[in-house]
């Protein structure tokens, strides 16, 4: 798993010199994933289609990073403006 961590930390150097670099956005929301991150994964695939709204790799693994996270499904659906219930099943 440290492959991931060194892929994660480099980067976020060059995203902190190139903050809208796409491809260094995609690989490592892909890291974060893979490390079961996926609030950090969900925030990178947020700026990528921030960046490229047709972005259809973002529009993909954010829909299933959101699937993999009761949480982050509460949260989509308050962005969405819809009241979140107590028993959302996490099997969705």
């Amino acid at each position: 798993m440290g492959s991931y961590e060194d892929a994660i930390i480099d980067l976020t150097k060059l995203l902190d010199i190139e903050p809208n670099r796409k491809f260094a956005l995609r690989y490592r929301a892909e890291a974060y994933d893979l490390m079961e991150r996926h609030k950090e994964a969900i925030i990178d695939l947020t700026k990528l289609l921030d960046i490229e709204p047709n972005n259809k790799f973002a529009l993909k693994y954010l829909g299933e990073t959101y699937h993999l996270t009761k949480e982050a499904i509460i949260d989509l659906a308050k962005l969405l403006g819809i009241e979140p219930s107590d028993d959302i099943d996490e099997s969705l």
